[in-house]
């Protein structure tokens, strides 16, 4: 199994449409080693609610060539209950790519925590909801100060 964080992530395309546009980025990642594709599952999610699970292997050759490299390194982990699940979340008439990856980047911090005596106990992410409340707040406190200054500035 992976010496390193594993992280996934559930990409949906509305309308069955996935035009294969991120794949030049989740390339770059992999060949400058900041990720290693772990897990790579296309899932297909009909108006009728039927759903279509396609893995890496299972692809035409045209269409697997461009996911060569990542299909090099890439195993199969995710589970039917994994899927199950995934699908489960998606609207109806909507495509998805489920990524499962590995952090190669925290390879070297992760070797100097552990040198230097230390040892990560908790990792996560923020979801983008909280980080965009916690700007919209950030604002808003700004414009307050700011026009407590100029209040007090007449």
């Amino acid at each position: 199994m992976s010496d390193y964080p594993l992280e996934y992530a559930l990409i949906a395309f509305e309308g069955n449409k996935f035009s294969g546009q991120i794949v030049p980025e989740l390339l770059d990642l992999a060949q400058r080693g900041i990720v290693r594709f772990v897990d790579f599952v296309f899932i297909q999610k009909d108006a009728d609610d039927s759903i279509r699970t396609v893995e890496l292997n299972d692809l035409d050759d045209e269409s697997y060539e461009l996911f060569v490299p990542l299909g090099e390194h890439v195993d199969s982990l995710f589970s039917e209950e994994d899927l199950d699940h995934a699908a489960s979340v998606l609207p109806r008439n909507t495509s998805a790519a489920l990524l499962l990856w590995e952090n190669l980047w925290m390879g070297n911090p992760r070797k100097a925590i552990g040198e230097s005596g230390g040892v990560l106990v908790e990792r996560g992410q923020v979801p983008a909801d909280v980080v965009e409340q916690v700007r919209q707040d950030l604002v808003a406190e700004e414009q307050v100060r700011q026009g407590l200054v100029a209040e007090e500035q007449k």
